[in-house]
């Protein structure tokens, strides 16, 4: 399954669609109905369509874009060259908060719209479960002091442990298939404080 991403802002785009949710400028892709400014996603059907006739089963579409001028306000490039490819910088983003500050502030990464998004949602994330720690911990003491909670303490440290490893590995399989995946609140504020 191939991932299109908006022209104008990078945002993901659903399968077939002709504007974008992010932007709502309108985009051409492959399977979305002819329109005035769809004729290349036309051709570009026709073209696959000749060369799987061929034989060529591996042909895959370019990616397209829109027929129109340069916006006055174009976003920031997010296709900016990076050592390493772009999902698997994401996925270290969130290896440990090291390489998410890192690549926040260094050159070649601080530019791309993806990586920099990651690292700063695994970074606020990371601030979150500093906090639900100190929470926890505080619970915890309280619980103490009750002889019949005491048993508590143990199964609800393990399932808190456990749900924070699964909603990291979520995370991690998110970013490295190339998916904006947004925590609610935390994903929101990372793109806002991306655009400042």
């Amino acid at each position: 399954m191939r991932i299109y991403l908006c022209p104008y802002c990078d945002a993901q785009l659903a399968e077939g669609a002709r504007f974008c949710a992010l932007c709502g400028r309108e985009v051409a892709l492959p399977g979305t109905e002819p329109g005035p400014t769809t004729e290349v996603a036309v051709a570009t059907e026709r073209q696959v369509a000749t060369e799987v006739e061929r034989g060529r089963n591996d042909f895959e579409p370019p990616m397209l874009t829109p027929r129109y001028g340069v916006s006055e306000n174009p976003a920031p490039p997010s296709d900016v060259a990076l050592p390493i490819p772009e999902n698997i910088a994401a996925v270290i983003a969130y290896i440990t908060i090291i390489p998410a500050a890192v690549f926040l502030f260094l050159e070649p990464f601080r530019r791309n719209r993806f990586v920099r998004f990651h690292a700063m949602q695994h970074l606020l994330l990371f601030g979150a479960a500093v906090i639900g720690l100190v929470g926890a911990g505080l619970l915890w003491m309280v619980l103490q002091l009750i002889s019949f909670m005491r048993v508590l303490v143990f199964p609800f440290a393990g399932l808190m442990s456990l749900a924070w490893f699964f909603l990291w590995l979520l995370l991690v399989v998110k970013a490295y298939y190339h998916e904006y995946f947004k925590l609610p609140y935390l994903g929101d504020l990372a793109e806002e404080l991306m655009s400042r």
